[in-house]
């Protein structure tokens, strides 16, 4: 199984993509990757900060909170085409976001955004999360690691950390990345989390600076469901 790999369109929304799809890049190969032994979830008191929101379910396979001015949607059971008006797109940017978005609603995925950012991004980009899971061996955080980093330089991405973190009791990995997309640059982080037999990944985007504090505890708020 090859990994849906999540890319930043001229949209200013996330397409996340098989590697044919939207000019992207290589992709997580996490059914043949070596198995370790994989963390277990908890839930955790306070995972929810005060201001936040929760969106996700077990039928995602994760939560994670995100502010509350932000749009929030579980899309096994949200509208996609309401959730992306209130994105301030319009006309064929929005159709575009459509459906570059329609394998999110394929992968059970969580999709939020924050409809202010918009009007501060010099790039008119919308500051948006992308959490998914998918079934894969028992793959440790080193592994992912390695492999995450391996696909985002394959996207002529710039990582500058790639580092092991807890989130949810779990032993995950978290990149930090930039790229150049649309005639931007887009600053990412991603969050991977390992579990029993599937892999859960968050991916947070933007295009302005001072925002690596925000996604840090946007990402600490995951957990596996």
């Amino acid at each position: 199984m090859r990994k849906r790999y999540p890319i930043v369109t001229s949209t200013g929304v996330l397409c996340l993509a098989l590697a044919a799809a939207c000019g992207g890049g290589g992709s997580i190969n996490l059914a043949k990757a070596p198995t370790a032994s994989p963390g277990t979830a908890t839930g955790g008191a306070g995972a929810v900060p005060e201001g936040f929101e929760q969106v996700g379910s077990p039928a995602n396979g994760l939560s994670v909170a995100v502010p509350g001015p932000w749009v929030a949607l579980d899309l096994t059971k949200n509208d996609l085409e309401q959730g992306l008006k209130r994105s301030g797109l319009s006309g064929k940017a929005l159709e575009q976001a459509k459906e570059d978005l329609q394998p999110l609603v394929t992968n059970k995925a969580v999709w939020a955004f924050d409809p202010r950012s918009r009007q501060s991004s010099p790039n008119r980009f919308t500051t948006n999360l992308n959490g998914y899971c998918q079934t894969s061996g028992n793959i440790s955080a080193d592994q992912l690691i390695g492999a995450a980093t391996k696909d985002l330089e394959q996207v002529k991405a710039k990582v500058t950390e790639a580092t092991k973190v807890t989130v949810g009791g779990v032993e995950a990995a978290k990149l930090v990345y930039t790229f150049p997309a649309g005639g931007m640059e887009i600053k990412g982080t991603q969050f991977y989390l390992p579990g029993s037999g599937r892999t859960c990944t968050v991916t947070l985007s933007t295009d302005q600076d001072g925002k690596q504090r925000l996604f840090d505890r946007i990402g600490q708020t995951i957990r596996l469901q």
